[in-house]
């Protein structure tokens, strides 16, 4: 009987980090799906238009390297400060939380719930 307390607080300590690092998990995996949105709105603002659909997908995040970079290249003189105001920030705090997000599963504790809720490094 002595034990019993000591167990059951430890699964419950277990079961409310579990909750907290999946509920991190699913806020950045918001935050980067907005993002994405934002700046495929931004381009097509700008006039230029992308083929691929927001989402999490390696596909997704490769097309919008490539859109971005696209852009900055064919960007001319007039639109450069709206590319510099608008498309550029949401770029880079795109990648700002693809990292911050790879980051948090590969630190020790989150990567085993990491892997038990199966939520996999983003490229």
């Amino acid at each position: 009987m002595g034990y019993l307390p000591i167990i059951i607080t430890l699964a419950g300590f277990v079961g409310l980090f579990f909750l907290v690092v999946n509920q991190s998990l699913i806020a950045k995996k918001k935050a980067i799906l907005k993002i994405q949105q934002a700046f495929f709105e931004s381009l097509k603002k700008m006039g230029f238009s992308h083929l691929g659909e927001v989402g999490l997908f390696p596909d997704s995040i490769k097309m919008m390297d490539t859109e971005y970079h696209k852009a900055k290249s064919e960007i001319t003189l007039t639109g450069n400060a709206t590319f510099e105001n608008e498309i550029k920030p949401l770029f880079q705090s795109f990648k700002i939380t693809i990292s911050q997000y790879n980051k948090l599963i590969e630190k020790k504790p989150y990567s085993f719930v990491a892997k038990v809720m199966g939520y996999k490094h983003l490229g």
